[in-house]
């Protein structure tokens, strides 16, 4: 007997065109909404949430088939719930589709602000002649805070264009084939202050959540750029409006927030310091049919019983 797998989608989306191909290997059932995915649950043993804003695994009681459950992105923080987490639950995620986009989102912040370009453009609607000289990225200095596979992805593509990148995870590593050195967390009392730019790309749990607060913000590099494309949870956004307003931070491209979407009388929106982009710095045209290829792989292997392929380390990603 097939076993039956739950697809979760929002109100304002329909289904993802893959429901045929995923009818050979499973029962699949959608569900637009919470209460008809919980029903559905009680005897399901997959959950496909194509809905990632979905916290229908995590803000519910764990259904007592369950085996596993697939997010169509990177972050997983919807999902690992702590009865997840003490579980055998298998979660995986999507990779190789969406950490090459994010990083050229990150260069792009990084010219947008060193080239100028939002100055040039008010210029152009003005029909004012500026010329003016602006920076390189050559020799600049990027701390990135997060080594997973986006990272590293941020870290190829700004040494490519001589950005000197520091990467900095939890422990110090030698020898990483990516990195060379990588950076303890420790170290940043003394890397803060050297960079031009600070990069945050890792996920949000317990020990991450608020890691950019005021007494961070107070090492940086006065006027330096922070970007944020992990989390908006992994900055303090009340000492980030207060860094801007002093000058401390010059610049922050905003990809993520506490709150999403960001309330309209948000002071974010009206700062000519910041840069606001509503969650989409790994939205590219087409990573809706890669992901769902490798939803289908995985499916399959499910069905067969045979290993997932992308499977979450369930405590490293803990709340």
């Amino acid at each position: 007997m097939a076993k039956k797998l739950v697809v979760v989608v929002s109100d304002e989306h329909s289904p993802p065109d893959f429901m045929e191909r995923a009818g050979r290997f499973a029962e699949v059932v959608v569900a637009s909404n919470s209460d008809r995915a919980l029903q559905e649950l009680r005897n399901a043993e997959g959950l496909f949430l194509w809905d990632m804003e979905s916290t229908v695994a995590s803000n519910s009681s764990l259904a007592p088939k369950l085996e596993w459950i697939h997010v169509p992105g990177i972050g997983v923080n919807t999902v690992i719930s702590q009865e997840v987490l003490s579980s055998a639950v298998v979660v995986t995620n999507t990779r190789g589709v969406f950490e090459h986009p994010i990083a050229e989102y990150v260069l792009g912040m990084m010219l947008l602000v060193a080239k100028d370009f939002r100055k040039t453009y008010d210029f152009q609607r003005t029909k004012a002649w500026h010329c003016r000289p602006t920076s390189s990225l050559r020799d600049q200095v990027a701390v990135l805070i997060g080594p997973g596979a986006i990272g590293r992805e941020i870290f190829k593509i700004l040494t490519a264009v001589g950005v000197k990148v520091f990467p900095v995870g939890r422990r110090a590593v030698a020898g990483d084939p990516v990195f060379g050195h990588l950076n303890s967390s420790d170290e940043l009392i003394n890397l803060l202050p050297k960079a031009d730019t600070v990069i945050l790309s890792m996920p949000l749990t317990g020990e991450t959540a608020g890691f950019m607060n005021e007494k961070r913000f107070a090492q940086m590099k006065p006027g330096s750029c922070l970007i944020n494309i992990g989390r908006g949870g992994l900055v303090d956004e009340s000492a980030l409006i207060t860094a801007l307003q002093a000058g401390q931070v010059g610049t922050a491209a905003l990809d993520v927030f506490a709150d999403e979407p960001l309330r309209e009388d948000h002071p974010f929106w009206t700062m000519d310091q910041v840069f606001v982009s509503p969650h989409m710095s790994g939205e590219v045209y087409g990573w809706e049919e890669r992901a769902i290829e490798q939803f289908l792989e995985n499916l399959e292997r499910w069905a067969k019983g045979q290993p997932l392929k992308n499977v979450v380390d369930k405590a490293a990603r803990a709340v």
